[in-house]
C-alpha cells in the first residue's frame, strides 16, 4: 500500500538519499506533517514519528529515535561524521599518511545506501513504525584508524598505477584483507539487536549492510578535490 511520507531537517547528503530511496519504494511526499502516514524527522532536535540523528545528537519528541554511528555519505561532504575520512584520504593524496591524525575509538563504519535502505522498510511498513524507544545503527565489522588509512593508500597507489600504466603483477596480485585488526583495545559496538528485529517484523530480512568498506572508500576517493 501507498505511504505518504513527511521530511524535515536539514537538505544534506543523507536527506537527498533517504528522498531517492522512498521514491524507488513508491512513497508520496506531503508538506503538513498531518496529512502524512509517517513523518520523519532528521538532525539535531527534530520531531516526528521517526527521528534520525547521528549518535551523539538530542532528538525532539519521536516515537521511534534512530542513532546512527560511523555513517559514511559520500555525497555528503563532511556530513555526519565523513569528515575524518576525508581528512584521511586527502592526506594520502598528497603524501602526508605519517602526519595523519590517528583516531582512537574503533568504528564500525555503515555506507549511506545501506542505512536508507533499512529506514525505507521502516518507513513504509503499514501501520507504521513497529520498534518504539531508540534503536542503533552502525555497521557489523570494526575498524581500526590504521587499517582504513592502508586500504586508501593500497587504492589511491592502484589508481595512480592505472592512470600512468604502471601496474605490475605484484601490484594487482597484492589484495590485503579488508579487516585486519586485532580484537584488542576494540570499542563496544552498538547493539544492532533492536534494529535487526525491527527489520525482520517489518517484513525485512534483518539487518545486513551490503556495500563493502573499499566500496565507501573509493567513492570518497572520487569525490574528493
Amino acid at each position: 500500500m501507498p505511504r505518504t511520507v513527511h521530511i524535515a531537517g536539514p537538505a544534506d547528503g543523507f536527506q537527498a538519499a533517504m528522498l531517492d530511496r522512498l521514491v524507488r519504494a513508491g512513497a508520496s511526499f506531503c508538506d503538513n506533517p498531518e496529512d502524512a502516514n509517517v513523518s520523519l524527522g532528521i538532525g539535531q532536535g527534530s520531531s516526528g514519528n521517526i527521528v534520525v540523528i547521528p549518535s551523539d545528537s538530542t532528538p525532539g519528541s519521536a516515537e521511534l529515535v534512530v542513532r546512527i554511528h560511523d555513517l559514511i555519505v559520500p555525497s555528503g561532504k563532511r556530513e555526519w561524521g565523513t569528515g575524518l575520512l576525508l581528512d584521511w584520504v586527502a592526506g594520502v593524496k598528497s603524501g602526508r599518511v605519517e602526519g595523519l591524525t590517528i583516531d582512537p575509538i574503533t568504528r564500525y563504519w555503515v555506507h549511506v545506501n545501506d542505512v536508507v535502505d533499512a529506514l525505507s522498510t521502516l518507513i513504509m511498513t503499514d501501520g507504521g513504525p513497529v520498534a518504539k524507544g531508540e534503536i542503533y545503527v552502525c555497521g557489523r565489522r570494526a575498524w581500526h584508524s590504521q587499517d582504513v588509512i592502508e586500504e586508501i593508500v593500497v587504492l589511491w597507489q592502484r589508481y595512480l598505477n592505472s592512470v600512468h600504466h604502471s601496474h605490475t603483477v605484484e601490484s594487482l596480485s597484492e589484495v590485503p584483507s579488508p579487516v585486519k585488526q586485532s580484537t584488542s583495545n576494540q570499542t563496544k559496538r552498538p547493539d544492532l539487536g533492536p534494529l535487526h528485529d525491527a527489520l525482520i517484523d517489518s517484513g525485512g530480512e534483518g539487518w545486513h549492510p551490503l556495500v563493502p568498506m573499499r566500496t565507501a572508500l573509493m567513492e570518497l576517493i572520487a569525490v574528493s578535490d
